[in-house]
Parts: C-alpha cells; sequence; structure tokens
C-alpha cells in the first residue's frame, strides 16, 4: 500500500493561491529592469520550495510530476513566455494527479494497489 498524500482540499486551494500570487507579481516584475533579476530568483526559490513540500507532505514525484516542475521551471525562465501562470499550472496539475492517484483513476488494468 503506498502513501496516501498528507494535503487536503483547503491546504491545495491555500497552495495555489500562493503560487498564483507569485505568478501575478512575477507578471508585474516584468514592467521592470529589476524583474529580469528577481524573476529568475523566485523562479529557484519556488521551484525549490515546490519539491521540498511535496516530498514532506506525501507527494510521490514520479516521472510525471518531476517533468512538469522541470516544464513549470524552464517557462518561467524564458522572457515574455514567463508571464504564463507556470507555477499555478504545476500546482493544479500535481493537484489533480494526486486526487486521480488516491482514487485509482489511471492505474493499469488489474492492478489493486490503490491508496487507502
Amino acid at each position: 500500500m503506498a502513501n496516501k498524500s498528507k494535503i487536503g482540499n483547503v491546504e491545495w486551494g491555500l497552495v495555489l493561491g500562493a503560487t498564483a500570487t507569485v505568478d501575478t507579481i512575477q507578471v508585474f516584475l516584468d514592467g521592470f529592469a529589476i524583474g529580469l533579476i528577481a524573476n529568475r530568483l523566485i523562479d529557484i526559490v519556488m521551484g525549490m520550495f515546490l519539491v521540498f513540500y511535496f516530498l514532506m507532505r506525501g507527494v510521490k514525484l514520479g516521472k510525471n510530476r518531476i517533468i512538469a516542475l522541470c516544464s513549470s521551471f524552464l517557462i518561467e525562465e524564458i522572457p515574455i513566455v514567463d508571464a504564463f501562470p507556470a507555477w499555478s499550472a504545476d500546482v493544479i496539475y500535481t493537484w489533480m494527479s494526486v486526487r486521480a492517484e488516491e482514487k485509482g483513476i489511471g492505474l493499469p488494468t488489474g492492478t489493486t494497489d490503490k491508496i487507502k
């Protein structure tokens, strides 16, 4: 039996709100010269924070979730494209994939290793 994520819906909502706030601040900072440097530093901190947070709260970081995190980081590093809310999208993807995993959706046929 796999470990169940310890993150409830309210906590997921708070994490999504925090990442949406960071994404909004980054769009605002893009309008200033300091944003070129500040946004890169924010992205490094956000990337490390999300990995640490997910691991501490029992979210398994499989191949697809790591690819999503890395993709979000790379999107945030490209000027102009970094206006896309990649951190929020990553949290939404992780949230939905954790919920699907807990319900056993997406498991191979015949697998009985559902999270209880």
